[in-house]
């Protein structure tokens, strides 16, 4: 019914976020409060692919605003939840920690901070880089101050019926015993601080539960005032749905199969806790170009949006978010796509301030919270390409780009200088342009006279003083120019001429503008390989 209204409404003129929201207001339609969730583990560093669980609702629940509806936006840090495993990038001694709420280990990285705040904290900071305003929710704060003790309780007399809840996604028979003994919940012993714990008995009359902990400890805990108690993951996401009151969530592909987490959350809420679970979409994973594996905060193989920010410019971030829409896989590169990238962001940038851009590309940039301010920024595969030419001399590199009539003594030049800088140092190198060392006589000896004389005339150019690139690229042009009138042939001449110049100092058919290129490499390097 949805999607057949939308393509009648024209889906193909609105970004993706836009139509999710419009789907949302459709199934619930009579929502004072828009509750917009997202929630991530601090198990290791957030990565990109992580950001996508923060990216999509935040680009959802900026559409919903446009539409006029109230929006509450949260995410939730799953800080209770046990350490599963020591991320590749973590100390191995940290094993000794598994079984613990992550609020309880130390910071690996800092003193007189937990594992949990560290890890938050770092993520935060992305945030507020990214500009994303949001409520946090800490869950270990939410247990541990009794808020959720009730809807414990409420689990736990019916855990026979979340047992067969599970059991019907389950490809295996369960057994009696199975059933008899379990438990929605872990308990956190408060001896070893470990959930290597194992219930014997509940009384669901007095909310008393009887445990024993492998680190040998027995004790009896109430439910009604415990506060080292956690609901299991398929109980404790549809109780938060619940609780906050959620209206739309996103999760991962692999939450999101038909006899995942999220069905059987989906009828734990129904069923249990008399909610219907929220408007749901999945999203996609999100890989690093030429970097091979998926990213894993477990693993330690990770590239966070601090990495994306020393390259790309925040409003280009999240043009890749929301550009593509949730199922679409794709790939962030850090070689020398970025330039391409940047080119191609550029561009529409241009058109969306000059009013040429169509309505879907508008929207989409709409998201990206781009400003005119922006067109202030100088051309980044300039500053890529001629850092290394220079030799990363700032000084040299702003007297060459001045005669480009780029004004280099604005915080906009600085900014990207500085991306560009990073860029070339980090993942650049084969982008980098260099000379020759000798001479290609190879291809010299392939070229008939008058492209020989192309080259004589070249060198005695090089002479001349010429105020801006601009002049110098214009002289280039005139080189061949001699007994050619008509428009077709000449740029064909012209091309010919610059794919000779490129081989005869580069050893290849493209490269750099060569005005600008010409200016920033010694002369007496040019005229001897010419």
């Amino acid at each position: 019914m949805f999607q057949a209204t939308f393509l009648m409404k024209g889906m193909m003129k609105m970004n993706w976020a836009k139509e999710v929201a419009m789907r949302i207001i459709e199934e619930r339609p009579n929502e004072e409060v828009y509750t917009v969730a997202s929630g991530v583990s601090p198990s290791g560093f957030v990565h990109i692919g992580n950001f996508r669980e923060i990216a999509t609702p935040y680009l959802v629940a900026k559409e919903l605003r446009k539409l006029g509806k109230k929006v509450r936006y949260i995410l939730s840090f799953d800080e209770f939840d046990r350490f599963r495993k020591v991320p590749g990038n973590i100390d191995p001694s940290y094993e000794k920690y598994i079984g613990m709420p992550y609020t309880e280990l130390p910071s690996p990285f800092t003193e007189n901070e937990s594992y949990a705040s560290y890890m938050e904290n770092r993520f935060l900071n992305e945030l507020k880089a990214m500009d994303v305003e949001v409520e946090c929710i800490y869950q270990a704060k939410e247990y541990q101050s009794g808020r959720y003790n009730k809807y414990i309780k409420i689990a736990m007399d019916n855990r026979d019926k979340i047992f067969s809840i599970i059991d019907d996604f389950r490809t295996q028979d369960s057994t009696e015993e199975e059933r008899q003994n379990y438990y929605p919940i872990s308990i956190y012993c408060p001896k070893c601080r470990k959930d290597s714990t194992k219930i014997s008995s509940y009384n669901s009359e007095t909310g008393e539960v009887i445990y024993s902990c492998a680190c040998g400890h027995n004790d009896t805990l109430n439910i009604n005032n415990a506060n080292n108690i956690k609901l299991q993951w398929k109980v404790d996401w549809p109780m938060r749905w619940m609780v906050e009151k959620v209206t739309f969530e996103t999760g991962g592909i692999d939450h999101s199969a038909s006899n995942g987490s999220k069905a059987v959350s989906e009828r734990v809420a129904r069923e249990i806790y008399n909610y219907e679970p929220p408007v749901y979409i999945p999203y996609n994973f999100i890989g690093i170009k030429g970097g091979g594996a998926k990213m894993s905060s477990s693993t330690g193989n990770v590239l966070t949006i601090t990495d994306l920010l020393r390259v790309y410019d925040k409003n280009i971030i999240w043009w890749f978010y929301a550009r593509f829409d949730n199922m679409h896989a794709f790939d962030i590169a850090l070689d020398n796509d970025v330039i391409r990238y940047y080119s191609e962001f550029d561009r529409w940038v241009k058109l969306y301030f000059n009013g040429n851009i169509d309505d879907k590309n508008r929207s989409i940039l709409d998201l990206t919270n781009v400003k005119e301010d922006y067109l202030k920024y100088p051309n980044f595969s300039y500053l890529a390409t001629f850092l290394p030419i220079v030799n990363f001399d700032i000084d040299l590199l702003k007297e060459l780009l001045s005669k480009e009539n780029i004004d280099v003594n604005t915080k906009e030049f600085s900014e990207r200088l500085e991306l560009a800088k990073n860029w070339v140092t980090d993942y650049g190198s084969d982008y980098q342009v260099n000379l020759l060392n000798e001479r290609n006589n190879e291809f010299y000896d392939t070229l008939n006279e008058l492209e020989k004389e192309w080259l004589n005339k070249t060198i005695t150019l090089l002479d001349e003083d010429f105020s801006t690139t601009d002049d110098l690229q214009t002289a280039l042009y005139s080189v061949v120019k001699d007994g050619i009138l008509a428009d077709k042939e000449l740029k064909q001449t012209q091309k010919r001429y610059f794919q000779i110049l490129y081989n005869m100092l580069l050893g290849k058919d493209q490269g750099p503008k060569l005005g600008l290129f010409l200016m920033a490499v010694d002369k007496e390097k040019i005229k001897n390989l010419l």
